[in-house]
């Protein structure tokens, strides 16, 4: 909904608490987000594909002895995975930690 980060990070804090934040907020708004971006510029994620074979290894009932075989998941044949860390940029991992900072945060605690 705004084409800066600062415009970002101001909405998802609207978003989240249903109201503006005040400077101190901000602020610290502002600054989590810059020590996340230069955490995820330094630390590229590695991608990672789901596995397509499982080697398993079972004990005959009856004879006791060991078996192996190789079970084929075809289940991944037409999944269609969503965003994964790898797949966008810094600045989108970096907006992502701040908003998990917002969802965690005490102001959503009350009692019933």
């Amino acid at each position: 909904e705004s084409e800066t980060f600062a415009g970002q990070m101001q909405r998802a804090f609207q978003l989240a608490y249903q109201r503006d934040p005040d400077r101190s907020e901000l602020k610290l708004l502002k600054r989590h987000f810059q020590q996340m971006l230069v955490h995820h510029q330094q630390t590229i994620p590695l991608r990672t594909d789901p596995p397509t074979v499982l080697a398993r290894s079972l004990v005959e009932e009856f004879s006791g002895k060991a078996f192996h075989y190789e079970e084929r998941l075809d289940v991944y044949e037409d999944y269609q995975p969503h965003i994964k860390p790898w797949d966008v940029s810094a600045e989108t991992r970096a907006l992502a930690d701040l908003c998990l900072v917002l969802m965690n945060s005490n102001e959503f605690i009350y009692i019933y």
